[in-house]
């Protein structure tokens, strides 16, 4: 038998459509109706998350000194 924590690390494994099919299947065994119209809805990223987090250096596109010997 499975517990909560494995079966939960399972179904998350699945995909968006998966996990929806999944879903709707437990619904249809329970008899009642699964709530697709809200599990629809997937929360979109916003970009700029980590603005300010990272920087490139200046030289990144130049080769290394040790590498040209190889090029």
């Amino acid at each position: 038998m499975l517990t909560m924590a494995q079966v939960e690390n399972q179904v998350k494994m699945f995909s968006f459509e998966e996990q929806l099919h999944l879903l709707a299947y437990i619904a249809n065994i329970m008899n009642i109706s699964a709530p697709l119209a809200t599990a629809q809805k997937k929360n979109r990223r916003q970009p700029g998350g980590l603005t300010g987090k990272f920087y490139m250096a200046e030289d990144f596109d130049e080769t290394p000194d040790c590498f040209k010997e190889y090029m």
